[in-house]
């Protein structure tokens, strides 16, 4: 073997550069895709509500009489006759006024049943104009728009929880599956902020919505909803670029450098005496040792005698390879 030619002293005043460390490519634990998944449900059960509730704007008309109550939703009005509390009686007008509860009816309903009906119509929208009609169907377009995203993340999600398969299969799921949920988790929170915006520019904009009017229940579940997705795309990001940067509590033990293990020139990873010294480019993680050893196991011997190996052998029966030794 060809000796190793010898690079000389070291100039003075330069310091000799470490050998790079070659970069590893970490996984990810599964807790953050966990609390991902509660946060996905999270949103995506606003979404519905923010959809299906129907109580965006509230509005009272209370002259000329009788008064009205009607809640507009995205797909549907309703509306209900509001009642008197209790019932006065008729007195003369020039005659004196007394006061009594003897025709005051405490079982009389104060507020009516509501009826919805599809809203907006196409005669509204000919009455009115088209733009109010265009502004309210696409903010209900939007918000339903907005769960695809969130089906797309729940599948992803539901793939890394149930895929099965090797160890270097499963680290790679989840190595790469965190971009695709919070890129999912951020479109979500985009429509779910077009909905509510577009519901807003109409609120302050429409003349329906001028007096006693005000944004309802259906509304703060949509903002809800886009901001549990953006808290939900915020954590996923910052956890998966903390995974690839190496941080341990993040990426778990597939960050955390094994001490008594080398990767050898093969590409082997062999076990080494304790207090041995680990060139950078040799250094493994623990998750990789881990991996290598769930190969080891589950490799399946070649059936000729020449490739033929053993768990910790080389071809031919042998225990080590020429290119273990480096």
């Amino acid at each position: 073997m060809p000796a190793i030619p010898d690079r000389g002293p070291t100039p003075r005043g330069r310091r000799e550069e470490p050998e790079p460390r070659p970069r590893v490519k970490h996984s990810m634990r599964k807790s953050p895709y966990l609390v991902s998944l509660v946060l996905l449900l999270a949103a995506t059960a606003l979404s519905l509500l923010h959809i299906y509730t129907g109580d965006l704007v509230r509005v009272k008309i209370r002259s000329p009489a009788p008064a009205y109550e009607t809640k507009y939703g995205l797909f549907q009005r309703c509306t209900r006759l509001l009642l008197a509390k209790h019932l006065q009686p008729a007195q003369p007008l020039l005659g004196p006024v007394v006061a009594t509860n003897e025709y005051i009816d405490w079982s009389a309903p104060k507020r009516g049943p509501w009826e919805c009906d599809t809203f907006p119509t196409r005669s509204e929208c000919a009455k009115f104009g088209e733009r109010f009609c265009v502004l309210w169907s696409s903010a209900g377009y939007a918000a339903q728009l907005a769960l695809v995203p969130c089906f797309f993340a729940l599948v992803s999600l539901l793939f890394i929880f149930l895929h099965r398969g090797q160890r270097t299969a499963r680290a790679y799921a989840r190595r790469k599956q965190w971009k695709l949920v919070s890129g999912a988790m951020l479109v979500h929170c985009i429509m779910q902020l077009a909905s509510v915006g577009l519901v807003v520019h109409t609120f302050w904009t429409d003349e329906r919505f001028e007096r006693d009017a005000r944004l309802a229940r259906s509304f703060w579940f949509g903002v809800a909803a886009a901001v549990v997705s953006a808290v939900a795309f915020t954590f996923l990001t910052f956890t998966g670029m903390a995974a690839r940067r190496g941080e341990p509590w993040a990426a778990g033990r597939s960050a955390k450098q094994a001490r008594r293990h080398k990767r050898t020139n093969s590409g082997r990873v062999v076990t080494v005496p304790e207090g041995t010294r680990i060139l950078p480019s040799q250094v493994v993680t623990v998750g990789e040792v881990v991996a290598a050893a769930e190969q080891d196991a589950a490799e399946i011997d070649e059936h000729t005698s020449l490739l033929q190996a053993t768990n910790l052998g080389a071809a031919g029966g042998g225990t080590m390879r020429a290119t273990d030794m480096a």
